[in-house]
């Protein structure tokens, strides 16, 4: 069971290494459930890419390298979501308004990418029925691309009937009609051709964006929200179980004490290093200037108590 949580904590998005440490099991177990959920979201990722590809590439084969490149990246992209999302153990200056600007910006980019995911997987699930309306939408289309071609056709075949019959009311030889009754042949042949290119091309036509359409907008489909709704569900369900831990559990009061330490040892090897230059190069001896009692967080300036006069002090000078 170590060996699976230490795996699934990887993609909790938390730092493994404080929660290998941890002495709360109940903390590491929920990082471990966070991370199992991340590899959900992978392969609910998968499946949809697979469908997706398999639909244009009309190749199930094809379509399994290139789902997994793609499912891959939005994994990533959705880790490092999380890992944004974690509750910060340091002090920042922006709270209130800009705090929760930020936090829905990523909660609802999260849930485009929720979105996104769970409408090919409902075109996948009602397939069948789908299938159904796609075909009388194949049908709507092919009458229209046909009458299409008879209406550019008809203008040349009524000139040509017109012509025939001018040269048979006026009992011209066989010999001379007969050039103007095969290109009225070739005409009908070429019309009947279309035709069947026509239905080979929109019968083979996966017809994909109408099938999302379907699904997204049609009535019929209203219950598939439903299953998008779950998956919004999974993809929002680690943020929720990350924000609900209490910063005063062991994790977080490890991990803030580790990272201000990082910060502040940082802070102060800067600071040495910036009086050793100064003196090494110029020989003098100086000290960074600071202006914030809580540096290098900078979240609380230092006020100034001097005072001073107004514009009449200053003018008294050289009167």
């Amino acid at each position: 069971m170590t060996e699976q949580s230490n795996y699934f904590w990887r993609f909790s998005g938390e730092d493994i290494g404080i929660i290998r440490i941890c002495a709360h099991r109940g903390i590491r177990d929920r990082f471990a459930l966070i991370g199992a959920i991340t590899l959900v979201v992978f392969i609910i990722s998968f499946f949809s890419c697979w469908y997706t590809f398999q639909m244009l590439f009309d190749n199930p084969w094809l379509a399994i390298p290139v789902a997994l490149f793609f499912a891959w990246m939005i994994n990533n992209i959705y880790l490092l979501l999380l890992t944004t999302l974690a509750k910060p153990v340091l002090q920042f200056k922006n709270k209130g308004v800009i705090k929760h600007l930020s936090f829905s910006l990523r909660a609802g980019f999260v849930i485009l990418f929720a979105v996104f995911i769970s409408k090919p997987l409902e075109a996948w699930l009602f397939e069948p029925l789908l299938s159904e309306k796609i075909e009388l939408i194949k049908q709507k289309s092919i009458r229209k691309a046909e009458q299409k071609v008879v209406k550019a056709a008809a203008q040349a075949e009524i000139t040509l009937l017109s012509k025939i019959r001018k040269k048979e009311a006026m009992h011209y030889q066989e010999a001379d009609i007969a050039p103007l009754r095969a290109e009225l042949d070739k005409l009908r042949a070429e019309q009947t051709e279309t035709f069947e290119r026509i239905e080979f091309v929109i019968g083979r036509a996966d017809y994909f964006v109408q099938r999302l359409e379907l699904v997204t907008g049609n009535r019929s489909f209203i219950t598939s929200w439903l299953f998008t709704l779950l998956i919004i569900f999974i993809f929002l369900l680690p943020i929720y179980l990350k924000k609900t831990l209490n910063l005063a559990n062991p994790y977080f009061k490890h991990k803030s004490e580790v990272y201000n330490s990082i910060v502040i040892n940082a802070y102060r090897d800067f600071k040495l290093d910036f009086e050793r230059i100064f003196f090494e190069k110029y020989g003098i001896e100086t000290k960074v200037h600071e202006t914030y009692a809580d540096a290098p967080y900078n979240t609380k300036k230092i006020a100034d108590r001097r005072t001073f006069n107004g514009q009449e002090d200053f003018l008294k000078l050289y009167r």
